[in-house]
């Protein structure tokens, strides 16, 4: 099911997503790429996030799994039985639970539950299967600490979305109990296909490139594993998905063809595709109306699978 979600019509919502836009593409896009070094980029990319605080109301605390640090979101009077492990983005060589600070504040705020963001290994220090192994040790944890796996979401964005959707796969062979759903958001399942899909987008994404996003899947360089080729394989017995894109990103044929993909072999899938919108316009909580409302959005979904 493919639903497509207009951006909100208010003077205020359109002058904030043009100011976005533009700035995204000339302080990002043009300076995070195969011309500036993993570490350079690290350190833009957490400057970039201070402009993108997380809210109030939510507290934070960090724990250790095994050797890897983990931020835990909640909100202050919350005793949901619920969980969420969120995998941040980056192209699997940036990004922290400090970068993504803003979106999962709110996340936590709009569901009531904990929100467990975890800082896994980055290529291309550590290459595959690092950062699939540390998402399955956390949510082997996450069981071990009692929670029931159909009280458990596994969710994230852009490589995190399709670490999420790996973690599902790797789960699935392993024989450990499924989560109750994943809410994917602008996933990579298909990097070879961005060059066809980077026109699809409209006025085009002004956040990434498909040479920096090429460059973190060389750096990242999984072999041809079945965790990550959703396209390929056989998807039947996955949980529920939720899928958000936007319209405007180099991604949104990856996102097609995942729904296509889960539609043809059984498994419950909605695709939200946010009309004017860009790679994870989430992030941007502070500014946009739209972003808070995917967020609604993807917390609607999670509810209507998890225990009451």
């Amino acid at each position: 099911m493919i639903v497509q979600i207009n951006a909100p019509t208010g003077r205020i919502e359109k002058f904030l997503a043009a100011f976005l836009r533009l700035f995204l593409r000339l302080t990002f896009k043009t300076l995070i790429g195969p011309g500036t070094s993993v570490k350079a980029q690290r350190r833009w990319v957490q400057l970039l996030a201070l402009l993108m605080p997380g809210r109030g109301g939510i507290a934070s605390r960090s724990v250790d799994v095994n050797g890897l640090s983990v931020e835990v979101l909640s909100p202050k009077k919350s005793d949901s039985k619920n969980v969420i492990l969120f995998l941040h983005g980056g192209a699997f060589c940036l990004g922290s639970n400090f970068s993504h600070r803003s979106l999962c504040s709110h996340l936590a705020f709009e569901s009531g539950m904990p929100i467990w963001v975890p800082n896994y290994r980055l290529a291309p220090e550590h290459p595959y299967p690092a950062a699939l192994d540390d998402a399955v040790s956390i949510y082997q944890a996450l069981l071990r600490q009692g929670y029931s796996s159909q009280h458990i979401v596994i969710a994230g964005d852009s490589a995190g979305g399709s670490l999420a959707l790996a973690l599902a796969i790797r789960l699935k062979k392993m024989g450990v109990p499924p989560p109750a759903c994943m809410a994917l958001i602008s996933p990579v399942t298909d990097g070879l296909a961005i060059r066809q899909s980077q026109f699809l987008g409209g006025r085009g994404d002004p956040m990434i490139s498909y040479e920096w996003l090429g460059q973190g899947l060389n750096w990242f360089n999984p072999p041809e594993i079945s965790e990550f080729s959703p396209l390929k394989i056989d998807l039947t017995g996955l949980p529920p998905m939720l899928i958000q894109v936007g319209q405007e990103e180099i991604l949104l044929n990856d996102s097609l063809q995942l729904e296509a993909r889960a539609t043809h072999f059984n498994v419950a899938c909605h695709l939200e595709c946010y009309l004017e919108r860009w790679h994870v316009f989430h992030l941007q909580t502070l500014y946009l109306k739209s972003s808070k409302d995917a967020i609604r959005s993807l917390v609607q979904f999670t509810h209507q699978h998890l225990p009451l």
